[in-house]
């Protein structure tokens, strides 16, 4: 694995599962911190497959104490 690639994982701040920004539809809250897929979801979030994009965020209640710059 490249540095880059491996720069590009970060752990969801939910669930803690590894998720890379490049590759999984993974909801992007800044270059180091994200949620997973299912947790985005399970917080409301919805994913548009076909536009390949986020149409309605996430609630991020909670996330805050775990991610202060948020």
């Amino acid at each position: 694995m490249h540095r880059s690639e491996a720069s590009d994982f970060v752990a969801c701040l939910s669930c803690g599962a590894e998720v890379s920004l490049g590759v999984d539809r993974a909801f992007a809250l800044t270059d180091d911190a994200a949620l997973c897929f299912a947790c985005a979801v399970r917080r409301g979030g919805s994913y548009n497959e076909a536009h390949d994009q986020w149409t309605k965020a996430p609630n991020l209640s909670g996330l805050r104490d775990i991610a202060p710059d948020l």
